[in-house]
């Protein structure tokens, strides 16, 4: 059985690079920014939200579910926290101190909140 070997390439790569450096730069320079700059890219997709507050919420009642949700992920990084050791529970600890920060801005908010 006879293999057909195809015919090496007219000027190797390493031959072609000695011989004109500068058209091979040229040409990985043209490569890369076809590769970078091709056009727009697609628009992303639209997420739908996994909850859809209506608009019908108004903003008291809005804040106090907030205030209710943050307490909750406070708690809960509490208790998780507690039962770690090392540089993991200082790391829930402090998402739990922040949760309580945003808590309190958000307690503040209701404070100042004019009812009607």
């Amino acid at each position: 059985m006879k293999k057909i070997v195809p015919d090496p390439p007219a000027s190797p790569l390493h031959d072609a690079a000695q011989s004109d450096p500068l058209l091979l730069d040229r040409a990985a320079a043209d490569r890369a920014l076809d590769y970078y700059l091709h056009g727009p890219k697609p628009a992303c997709p639209v997420v739908a939200a996994t909850y859809d507050i209506p608009d019908s919420v108004n903003l008291e009642a809005a804040l106090a579910q907030a205030s209710d949700l943050l307490r909750c992920a406070g708690a809960s990084a509490s208790e998780v926290g507690n039962g770690m050791h090392g540089a993991a529970r200082d790391l829930v600890l402090s998402v739990g101190h922040l949760v309580e920060l945003a808590k309190a801005y958000v307690d503040k908010s209701l404070d100042g909140l004019t009812t009607h």
